[in-house]
């Protein structure tokens, strides 16, 4: 794995999985004003490469794309049908899982979303979701197939035996 994702000094949650209605990525673009603010953007590589608007895409502010990202998926980990849905595939690939456990899991991620480092954001949202794709009316989260079932197997609870070794 590259150094890119932890070096980075302007974090964007969605690097590499937003893509244009045209298919073309929207890449990370950053602008710092004179006062140190900083501006971050996802920007049409159309546009980059060609001309501004080539795309039909405006400059997309980051905090805003991913904010809306982000509540797509929150809302999908506090539907309880879809872990309903998505448990007893995760129990076949695992048998040891506790269906109550995992609940409480997903529900607790959720809420402490905020306080992860933005480098786990971006792991786990890049472990659920396949692909973004922006167009001028619309936004499309897909997720990946089996994105739910590996996120479940991550949150599962480690045995006593294997937590004791790894404080040892």
């Amino acid at each position: 794995m590259r150094g890119n994702t932890t070096r980075a000094k302007v974090p964007y949650l969605l690097k590499g999985i937003v893509f244009g209605n045209d298919g073309r990525a929207l890449s990370p673009w950053h602008t710092t004003k004179k006062n140190g603010r900083r501006y971050r953007y996802y920007v049409p590589q159309r546009d980059a490469k060609e001309h501004a608007g080539a795309s039909g895409l405006p400059r997309l502010p980051a905090a805003e794309l991913e904010s809306a990202v982000l509540d797509q998926l929150r809302a999908i980990l506090r539907a309880p049908n879809l872990l309903g849905d998505m448990l007893p595939q995760a129990i076949k690939l695992d048998p040891t899982l506790d269906e109550a456990k995992i609940t409480v899991a997903m529900t607790r991620l959720d809420a402490i979303w905020d306080q992860l480092f933005p480098a786990e954001q971006t792991r786990i949202v890049k472990l659920l979701v396949e692909k973004v794709i922006v167009s001028p009316n619309d936004l499309e989260v897909r997720l990946r197939a089996n994105g739910i079932e590996r996120l479940v197997l991550e949150l599962r609870p480690e045995p006593v035996e294997q937590q004791e070794e790894a404080l040892a």
